[in-house]
């Protein structure tokens, strides 16, 4: 596995990991990540199931004008260590899919919401919407 796709499968199994950790998905997918970086060792395992758990509250507690800050922190340290195991033992990556399966597959049980902050100058009417937008100008009478 080359690094560009070490670090994408990284990527993404850090976010999956951060997002369920706020919803009933998660003791499933603290199990399998902790085999999978602690390489099926009972010793590591029981390890990063407590510090994983570490993690969960650390996002958790925070406040929630700083909960995307430590989730974002938390999603660099995870994915640091799941791009190391990578390049330790290219073939984890079967079973680091199968962590990010697990949890898009919960569907609507899984928050997929995310925060967006715009800042916006405008000499004049501006618009912005997270779906769909509509925008119209009335009729101005003569």
């Amino acid at each position: 596995m080359d690094d560009l796709s070490a670090a994408g499968l990284a990527a993404a199994a850090s976010a999956a990991l951060i997002q369920a950790m706020a919803s009933d998905v998660w003791l499933n997918v603290k199990d399998h990540a902790a085999r999978i970086l602690g390489r099926d060792e009972a010793g590591s395992v029981a390890n990063l199931d407590q510090v994983l758990e570490d993690a969960r509250d650390r996002v958790l507690t925070a406040s929630p004008e700083r909960r995307d800050e430590a989730s974002a922190l938390e999603g660099a340290r995870w994915e640091g260590r799941l791009q190391a195991r990578l390049e330790e033992d290219p073939g984890v990556a079967i079973s680091i899919r199968d962590l990010i399966t697990m949890v898009h597959a919960a569907g609507e049980r899984v928050d997929k919401s995310t925060t967006v902050q715009q800042n916006v100058t405008a000499g004049r009417d501006s618009y912005t919407a997270g779906r769909d937008l509509t925008v119209g100008r009335p009729e101005r009478a003569p």
